[in-house]
């Protein structure tokens, strides 16, 4: 079973922070702790060590929540989305150079709440080396060939078109991106896209000629021996 991301919230207005709560839990998240100052954040992370931080810019005496960003995603590695009444260009030039993963505008939309979090975690669990960085766009991941794959849509698109797969194709894909630093083994593959049916690795083979007929042979590379992994296209 999937482990359902942990969050903690650090805003010190309450019924925005019960109302952001509620819209985590409905989207299936663990709100660990909610906090209003930078003292309680800093033990509930410490303590929680959640999979991502919602940050509010301005809190309560006046404490500016940028100030521990940088510890909490440069020391402690954990992604912070900020949430912020505060659009004007001084308050985002100051939150910028915490290089957060993402803001959030008040009043928060559930919709954007849910996807700003999902970007952040896949963005902090894919962050490479900057001579390897993966190039992502409007919320695609870019692949080898041009090929664009959509993180919230869960979807691969060539040339702006989406690719028809199969329930299994996109599972294999979705599983290869998820998972593209590293190579995927044969049994992990057949256990995780099978669902733990026998499976031999002939029917493995047939899932890769498939998914390659409609996207590329160069798409799908396979380490000899040990399993298969996606190919990206690589930043300059």
């Amino acid at each position: 079973m999937k482990k359902s991301p942990h969050i903690v919230i650090v805003e010190d207005e309450v019924i925005i922070a019960l109302d952001m709560q509620q819209c985590l839990e409905e989207f299936g998240y663990v709100v660990d702790d909610v906090c209003t100052n930078t003292a309680d954040a800093l033990k509930s992370i410490e303590a929680h060590r959640p999979d991502a931080v919602l940050m509010d810019i301005k809190l309560e005496n006046g404490e500016d929540g940028t100030q521990i960003v940088r510890y909490i995603q440069e020391t402690l590695a954990i992604p912070v989305v900020y949430v912020t009444a505060h659009s004007d260009e001084q308050t985002l030039k100051k939150a910028q150079v915490t290089k957060p993963y993402g803001y959030i505008i008040k009043p928060v939309d559930e919709h954007q709440l849910n996807s700003s979090i999902q970007i952040a975690l896949f963005k902090s669990k894919h962050e490479l080396s900057p001579a390897s960085r993966v190039v992502c766009k409007n919320n695609r991941i870019v692949l080898a060939k041009g090929h664009q794959y959509d993180l919230l849509e869960r979807q691969i698109y060539k040339n702006d078109i989406p690719v028809v797969l199969t329930k299994k194709e996109r599972l294999l894909v979705g599983l290869l991106v998820d998972n593209m630093n590293k190579t995927m083994t044969y049994e992990t593959i057949e256990r995780l896209v099978w669902e733990g049916k026998p499976v031999n690795t002939a029917t493995l083979r047939s899932l890769i000629r498939r998914v390659r007929g409609k996207l590329g042979e160069d798409i799908i590379e396979n380490v000899t021996s040990t399993g298969y992994r996606i190919r990206m296209h690589k930043a300059k």
